[in-house]
């Protein structure tokens, strides 16, 4: 069994991760992604690279610059069903 690279503890197979992401007043969460093993002490997750890739691409455009601001910066939640709940 892989240890975890944050807190040695043991990683179990499989999981979902949440990731949370910051910028310039701007929070974007994410929640429900797949996960290849997810610690079982600090939730330190390792994800498949095109997930991974798919999830940044995601987020990108809350982060696009937009001149002026007249709103505040916002606060984004996404919200994954687990890949049971999608029929995958």
């Amino acid at each position: 069994m892989d240890k975890c690279s944050v807190c040695g503890h043991p990683m179990q197979e499989k999981g979902y991760a949440t990731q949370v992401y910051r910028r310039e007043g701007v929070v974007v969460t994410v929640a429900g992604i797949p996960a290849v093993r997810v610690c079982s002490c600090c939730q330190n997750a390792v994800l498949d690279w095109e997930i991974a890739q798919q999830v940044e691409d995601l987020v990108k455009p809350f982060f696009a610059k937009r001149e002026p601001r007249l709103l505040p910066a916002p606060v984004v939640t996404i919200v994954f069903p687990s890949l049971e709940e999608a029929g995958v």
